[in-house]
Order: structure tokens, then sequence, then C-alpha cells
């Protein structure tokens, strides 16, 4: 034992603990490996991902002109490697995501940033500000009401266009892990109060107890604090917005009811109501948990292989 300790003793870890390497700030030293289009990402659920399946389905909901490779780093953390600039701002924007009912949740990669430890508690979201009085219906409250339910980001461009508008709509920036906010009580001097509330367009699973993203109320934690008697449901469907983009027929005009005509169904081309500025093909992709595959991965458009790489589909 004595002998063992005279070893020990000689050892010296100064050397160690002073070496070291630096390098400048400029150098590149990660092999070439392009962090410019690249999204770090988990979904709001406790259920195991099928990352085959996934993988396909968000290749498909996304189409990617110049493909996307995805990465499992964890059970429930994926990186999503674009080619092009264009792609990953149209996801971004784009937003929100879901996977066979589950809420996709990212974050965009910075320089110098790891993938691993990279905070993802966030998610934009298009909501809808219904029953604002005359006189309130301007950018201002858009703003102030915005950061009051997260961050604002941005206003519809069709806002202050044209006719009377229902509801005004606002791209909002929300913390996950807090509860989404059901109105807010507005008023001017001299006036009443009241109220202006909110519903959020594709929003996913949220309990009706907490108001939390990512579980039913039978998962909720309050169920097992509250007697179920006693327990309260202050957030409920009607926050969640009616589909904006709709078909109509279009032939009802030239109809007579006195005659027996069956109506022609509505084709591509006819009246439809729609998000500004969005892709006439995005409109199944909102809240599609499970899109139907594509036949041989081909663009039902340009009948070729662009939409995934690393995978089964093919680059051709």
């Amino acid at each position: 034992m004595d002998e063992l300790a005279d070893q020990y003793a000689a050892i010296s870890l100064e050397e160690e603990e002073s070496g070291g390497l630096s390098y400048e700030a400029e150098e590149a030293l990660d092999g070439g490996i392009d962090t410019r289009w690249c999204l770090v990402g988990r979904f709001l659920s406790d259920r195991s991902i099928d990352f085959e399946k996934m993988q396909h389905s968000m290749a498909t909901l996304w189409k990617p002109g110049k493909g996307v490779y995805i990465k499992r780093l964890e059970p429930n953390l994926f990186l999503f490697q674009f080619n092009h600039e264009v792609d990953i701002n149209r996801v971004i924007e784009g937003s929100p995501w879901t996977y066979d009912r589950m809420q996709l949740v990212f974050e965009r990669l910075k320089e110098g940033d790891n993938p691993r430890f990279v905070e993802i508690n966030k998610l934009d979201f298009w909501v809808q500000l219904h029953d604002l009085q005359p006189g309130f219906m301007s950018e201002r409250v858009c703003k102030e009401v915005g950061n009051y339910i997260g961050e604002f980001l941005e206003s519809d461009g069709n806002n202050f266009i044209g006719v009377w508008r229902d509801y005004l709509r606002i791209r909002v920036r929300m913390q996950i892990d807090k509860p989404i906010k059901r109105h807010m009580k507005i008023k001017k001097s001299g006036s009443d109060w009241f109220w202006v509330n909110f519903k959020y367009e594709h929003i996913p699973t949220f309990c009706f107890i907490c108001g939390l993203l990512g579980h039913a109320e039978k998962f909720c934690s309050k169920i097992f604090e509250t007697p179920i008697h006693e327990i309260v449901k202050p957030y409920g469907p009607w926050m969640k917005a009616i589909p904006r983009r709709q078909q109509y027929l279009t032939g009802s005009k030239w109809l007579r009811s006195s005659v027996s005509v069956q109506p022609s169904p509505a084709k591509e081309g006819d009246l439809t109501m729609g998000a500004a500025g969005m892709d006439e093909d995005d409109s199944g992709k909102k809240g599609t948990a499970n899109p139907e595959p594509n036949p041989k991965g081909y663009d039902s458009v340009k009948k070729r292989r662009v939409w995934y790489r690393g995978g089964k589909f093919g680059g051709k």
C-alpha cells in the first residue's frame, strides 16, 4: 500500500490541467459543415416517434425544392438540414406543422450552436382577434395585443384593405410552457371595457383545464390535485379558428330551383378563400397529421423527385 501511495504522490496534474488549444475565431474547424440552413426541433408529445414515417411525412408536407436531410439526434430531437434559404424560410413562415397530431416545435440554428443544447420552447401562430369594436381596428392595437399574447411578429397584409372584416389576423410567437391567452380587455377613456377574444389557427392539442399545449385534459396534472367535480375548464374548442381555406360551388347564380340540375363539383381555380401569400398547394399542409403518400415520391406538378434526400426518396 505504501508503494502505491508513493506512485500516486509522484503524479503531477499541473501539466494536464494547464494544457489546451486555442484557435482564431475565423478559422474553419468543422470540416465544412454548413449550419446556415438548419433547424433543430422536437414534437410536443411523450409518444414514440416513428422516424422513418415522420421524415417522409414532413418532406411531403414541405416539398423542399433543393431537398432536406433529417437526422435523429435523440428519441425526440431532430436536425433538419436544408440546402437553400428559400426552402428553410418557407418552412419557418409556414409553421405550425403537425405530424400524427403532434406539433413540431423548432429553432433555427445560429453559427456555433450545438443542436443538442438549443432551447426549443417557442412556436409561431396566426391568431384571429374577434369582437374588436370600431375605432380599435388599427396596427397599433394589433401590435399591443400581439405582445400581450406573446411576441408580435406581423399583421396580415389584408387586415386593413377592402370591406369590413369580422376579425383581424396577427402572427405571434408564443412560449409553449405558458398557458395560451383566451381574451383581453380593451377600452378608451370614458367608455366601457369590452373583451377581444382570440382564436388560434391550426393550433395543436391543448388542455382545456390548464391551457398548455401538447396534452389533452385527461393527461393534465391538475386532475390529480383537484376533485373531479371541482375541476374547471376555462379553455375550450371555441379557441380553435375555423380553417379559412374553403371550396365554393360557383354555379348557383345560374341555377333555378324549378329545374332539376346537378351542380358540377368545384374545380381547381374556382373561388377560394385563403391566407395571403400562401401557395395554392399549401391548402392541405396545416393540420394534416398523416398526408397521403405521393406515388413513387414524384412531385405532382413537375414530376420529379426532389422532396427528400438521405432516405428512400431519390434525388432525380
